[in-house]
């Protein structure tokens, strides 16, 4: 039994990059061999069982139609399909020449373009069998084929020559066809290949911290309700002392915060639908919840104005404060925030004036867990709000700034999936 890898063509490549080129060679070998049978037969005066090899070229034309037809069908070539293509090919040619003088045909040699192309799209195995087939067919053809009716044999040499040239051009004009066009659809195929590799390694990451984010929950509600309570306690008891008291009262909010993102994270794992509100109420709303958890950061923000219903999907909220995060981190001056309203999507802004990225950090950002600081900055944060934005359909881009920093654009899509 095949194993599943061995069941598509080239596992991932779809029919359209395969079918399609044998389909265009087909097609070019139809149309090459009816001028020639014609060219030969008014042209020369050579006779040539018009009837017959009519009947050929026919069934190609339908077996054509009838791949056309396929490729309509988006879905992947099967090892044994384009197999099946290659060998009725290889058995319409053969009979073709058969036809039309046999091994002393110029044209033979194109027998070896079905076994180039499978060479390069097929496993051995198959490829190895194709061959043995067509040697199967020349060798039958050294002795069973209609020979040509040419009366002159110099103009038969001389007409062999100039047959073979001919071939040798169209033989080489296929092959470089078919090859180009399968080394682009191979090269991409390789591409979406590492970009899958990369995108599993990465989500199998942010599972992890998933794993390690539940055990958290789990583990800190009991001792943030200490913190809140006894933070509680210390407000009211300093409360007539401006600095301790002020503390207290700090850190009773951060204690709220972190019990309410601990609540957010038990409502998602219970499936709750959000509610829909203004957007320009939730990112009031978002940012004002991250000044809680940064006082010392320093954010102008430019929200929209129109009043547009919005529905959050869950984790935008800390994919949002991750590039916040992040940019904070990076500048020490103000982060600049801004949102707009496009009729297709929402796009919000976030600048600093930091030292900005390097080329290789641009080209990992968000795709590969790193820091560009040790223990902050640029990493796991940065991963989870990519993969986020990815999964809403959205986008995340990182440019320069004029005068240094970095601007990160997040752009989503008004319809998110449920």
């Amino acid at each position: 039994m095949s194993s599943a890898p061995d069941s598509t063509l080239l596992s991932t490549l779809p029919a359209r990059a395969m079918l399609g080129r044998l389909l265009a060679v087909r097609v070019s070998l139809i149309a090459g061999w009816a001028a020639g049978i014609l060219w030969l037969h008014w042209g020369l005066a050579i006779r040539m069982p018009l009837l017959p090899m009519a009947a050929v070229l026919a069934l190609m034309g339908l077996f054509s139609l009838s791949t056309a037809w396929r490729l309509r069908l988006d879905v992947p070539a099967t090892q044994m399909e384009f197999l099946a293509h290659l060998l009725a090919d290889l058995t319409a040619f053969a009979v073709l020449v058969f036809f039309s003088g046999g091994v002393t045909n110029p044209f033979v040699s194109l027998m070896l373009v079905p076994v180039v192309i499978a060479a390069i799209s097929l496993r051995p195995r198959w490829v190895w069998l194709l061959a043995a087939v067509a040697g199967g067919y020349y060798a039958l053809l050294l002795f069973v084929y209609q020979p040509l009716a040419i009366a002159d044999p110099v103009a038969a040499y001389g007409m062999h020559l100039g047959g073979m040239w001919f071939n040798f051009l169209i033989s080489a004009a296929l092959i470089a066809f078919f090859v180009t066009r399968m080394h682009a659809a191979l090269r991409a195929r390789d591409q979406e290949l590492a970009a899958l590799r990369e995108k599993q390694l990465r989500d199998e990451r942010i599972v992890a911290l998933g794993t390690q984010a539940a055990l958290a929950v789990h583990e800190l509600a009991t001792p943030l309700a200490t913190i809140q309570t006894t933070a509680h306690e210390l407000a009211a008891e300093f409360a007539n002392d401006p600095d301790i008291g002020a503390d207290c009262r700090l850190l009773e909010k951060q204690a709220q915060a972190c019990k309410r993102i601990l609540t957010q994270i038990a409502a998602r794992a219970q499936d709750t639908p959000p509610a829909a509100q203004p957007l320009d109420a939730w990112l009031a709303a978002v940012i004002e919840r991250w000044q809680v958890l940064r006082p010392d950061a320093r954010i102008m923000a430019d929200l929209p104005t129109e009043r547009r219903d919005f529905t959050p999907t869950d984790g935008l909220e800390q994919a949002i404060q991750n590039v916040l995060n992040n940019a904070a981190d990076a500048s020490p001056d103000t982060v600049e925030f801004g949102a707009e309203t496009k009729p297709d999507a929402l796009v919000i802004d976030i600048a600093d004036r930091g030292p900005g990225l390097t080329p290789e950090q641009k080209a990992q950002a968000g795709r590969v867990l790193f820091s560009g600081k040790p223990g902050r900055g640029w990493g796991v944060g940065l991963a989870l709000t990519h993969a986020t934005l990815e999964r809403l359909g959205g986008s995340l881009t990182l440019t320069e700034r004029e005068g240094g920093g970095t601007r990160v654009r997040i752009r989503l899509p008004w319809s998110l999936p449920e």
